[in-house]
């Protein structure tokens, strides 16, 4: 018999508090930020004969587990398939030691992908506390010849717990969890539920967060670093028909209500970012051994020189502007910046030099290229004149607001500047040569 709470059912009152009052259908949108356009939701399926709501079946079967019954669907992939570009033979024999690094994680080193679970969820919101729930928690493995895809579905909201332990139970035989974005999204949803009822987390003890990578890696190469952006890019797989990821909630509320028309739609979403995981993780590491893209080059000369290999970042640079220089790429001032730079620590000057001259000359306008000059021309060739130019045209371009800077410091910019134009003219009359003032 089911427990009744002030004369409601248990599970219709659970029912309730997991599924929102449904939006409007015909709301109209922005696809950019999730929302369908007008009749988007609705023109995808109007044209055809759509199933009555209820008669679809939930892809999958009932199992038993240590806290009950769950529902899952297990598909297995031989490793002779392709997934976009890549078959899955050559994704399960890369080495992942070649991310440790970026990853800040040495453990990498020594795991493979045979011993790695890659997972993605599936939840109601995409904000947290104890009324969000995971409705779809899909995990990945290489397993012999194949790679094992696990959907654990949440039927109903009294089946959680069962579904929770089962799936820790999974995790927990792993040596490395991959996800996208897991780190700061997946992994605290998973734990708050787990908390909700007292099932204790299970998670391997090393987590590869491939959202974190990819940004320290293609951040300026694509439009932006999202999943399927990766997926399409690097990975070369394009989605047909994907269910977009704003509208699985939606989904999950029509389930419970007892229309379950796009579950099988939700299924397929969560598949292939799945499939994903460890294909991008395979292009990442590849990319690491031997990067060839210019921006990635770049974002690696970014990476070493914040740990203070300032030779490996020097060498990154130097590749990087070779195709920097192609665009020119918006990237290609930040890299002269810092190229100069480490040139000037490793007492290379006349090299920084040079890297500066280009530098002075590309938008936006940059005060700390001519001041570096200048610096370089006073004190390295004691060419006064040429110190007094670049001081100059730094001055002009500050009073001329082609460097955006607030009031203030533009003011103090001015009288930095116009102290080093007084020292340099004290300097050029001592040495007999006219300032570029009288010439």
């Amino acid at each position: 018999m089911l427990r009744k709470l002030g004369g409601v059912n248990l599970v219709d009152k659970l029912r309730r508090i997991a599924a929102p009052e449904p939006p409007t259908r015909h709301t109209a949108g922005n696809p950019a930020d999730g929302n369908p356009a007008p009749g988007r939701l609705a023109g995808a399926f109007a044209d055809e004969a759509q199933p009555a709501p209820g008669s679809v079946e939930v892809p999958g079967e009932e199992a038993a587990g240590p806290g009950g019954a769950f529902w899952i669907r297990t598909e297995r992939f031989p490793l002779s398939e392709t997934h976009g570009d890549l078959t899955l033979s050559a994704v399960a024999d890369t080495p992942l030691k070649t991310l440790a690094g970026l990853a800040r994680d040495p453990a990498l080193c020594h795991i493979d992908m045979r011993r790695a679970v890659f997972f993605d969820t599936e939840t109601t919101s995409l904000g947290g506390g104890v009324g969000t729930y995971i409705f779809l928690f899909g995990a990945g493995f290489f397993e012999d010849d194949h790679f094992v895809v696990e959907q654990y579905f949440l039927r109903e909201v009294t089946e959680e717990r069962a579904l929770l332990e089962a799936v820790t139970s999974r995790l927990k035989q792993f040596d490395l969890a991959v996800s996208f974005h897991g780190k700061g999204f997946d992994v605290p949803r998973m734990q708050g539920r787990c908390t909700f009822h007292r099932v204790t987390p299970a998670m391997p003890a090393s987590h590869l967060d491939l959202c974190l990578v990819g940004r320290s890696l293609y951040r300026g190469a694509f439009r932006d670093c999202r999943l399927q952006t990766f997926e399409k890019e690097i990975v070369g797989f394009r989605r047909a028909d994907d269910l977009p990821g704003a509208l699985c909630p939606q989904a999950f509320f029509d389930h419970l209500q007892g229309d379950s028309t796009l579950i099988p739609r939700v299924f397929e979403h969560n598949l292939y970012d799945i499939l994903t995981l460890p294909a991008i993780a395979a292009c990442f590491a590849r990319e690491m051994e031997a990067p060839s893209h210019p921006v990635v080059l770049a974002n690696l000369g970014s990476f070493y020189e914040s740990q203070g290999a300032d030779q490996r970042a020097r060498e990154k640079y130097q590749q990087a502007l070779e195709g920097l220089r192609g665009g020119p790429h918006p990237y290609l001032p930040r890299a002269l910046e810092r190229l100069a730079l480490l040139e000037r620590r490793a007492g290379r000057h006349a090299e920084s030099a040079s890297l500066l001259l280009e530098r002075k000359d590309l938008p936006p306008c940059s005060l700390e290229a001519l001041e570096d000059l200048a610096k370089y021309y006073e004190h390295r060739l004691r060419d006064f004149r040429s110190a007094e130019a670049a001081t100059l045209e730094a001055r002009s371009r500050l009073i001329t607001g082609k460097i955006a800077v607030d009031h203030g410091t533009r003011f103090r910019w001015i009288q930095s500047l116009d102290h080093r134009l007084a020292r340099l003219r004290r300097r050029s009359a001592a040495n007999g040569s006219p300032s570029s003032a009288s010439r």
